[in-house]
């Protein structure tokens, strides 16, 4: 036989289950699946770099936030660029680029390279902005967090953007101490590393 407690806990339970979920549901942007996509993943917070390359006698240079460290061993780096855009055509062209990890001071820099009419050469943005080249020739942006120097070794078609894998032939840390990064359509600045020293440790990351 069933006690009238053990009975007063049961009815209870589903109630107080009941509103749990509603606690916990995710909020799903309106309107298509594409437009909702958009909406989420512009709530990922991720570097800037703007990759440069030589193509003939010009300089192109394109602003970038997909790129990923795929592979260590050996070290690859893979970025997503739109199958008709002037970068994947000038990434192909070369066959060689840079990354250049952009530090918390070069908005200015990201915003140029974003625009479609930035055009080429080392004029744009001005000769100013440019400091030494790769083995390989390929202009570098001063007052980065850090360069990579790329080679091109294959896409693979990924809906309506080109994924371009990269091998990283040569690495240097740059002068910056904190990079750019993008949230919510937006450029933003990383704290100093100064503010970042006095911060309590984080132990969410040791597992």
């Amino acid at each position: 036989m069933t006690s009238a407690s053990a009975t007063s806990r049961a009815t209870a339970a589903p109630d107080a289950h009941a509103t749990a979920p509603q606690a916990a549901a995710a909020r799903w942007p309106a309107g298509s699946r594409t437009a909702s996509v958009r909406a989420a993943t512009r709530k990922f917070a991720t570097g800037v770099t703007v990759l440069t390359c030589s193509r003939g006698e010009g300089t192109h240079g394109v602003t970038v936030s997909t790129l990923t460290l795929a592979s260590m061993k050996p070290p690859m780096v893979s970025v997503a660029l739109r199958r008709d855009s002037q970068g994947l055509a000038a990434l192909l062209a070369a066959g060689t680029f840079a990354v250049n990890v952009l530090g918390g001071q070069q908005d200015p820099l990201a915003r140029h390279f974003a625009r479609s009419d930035r055009g080429e050469g080392l004029t744009r943005p001005g000769r100013g902005v440019w400091a030494g080249h790769t083995a390989d020739g390929v202009p570098l942006l001063g007052g980065a967090v850090g360069w990579l120097q790329c080679r091109v070794t294959r896409t693979v078609p990924a809906g309506d953007h080109e994924l371009v894998l990269g091998l990283v032939t040569a690495a240097r840390l740059g002068t910056a101490e904190t990079p750019l990064l993008t949230f919510a359509g937006n450029l933003h600045r990383f704290p100093a590393a100064s503010a970042l020293a006095t911060a309590p440790p984080d132990d969410t990351t040791r597992s």
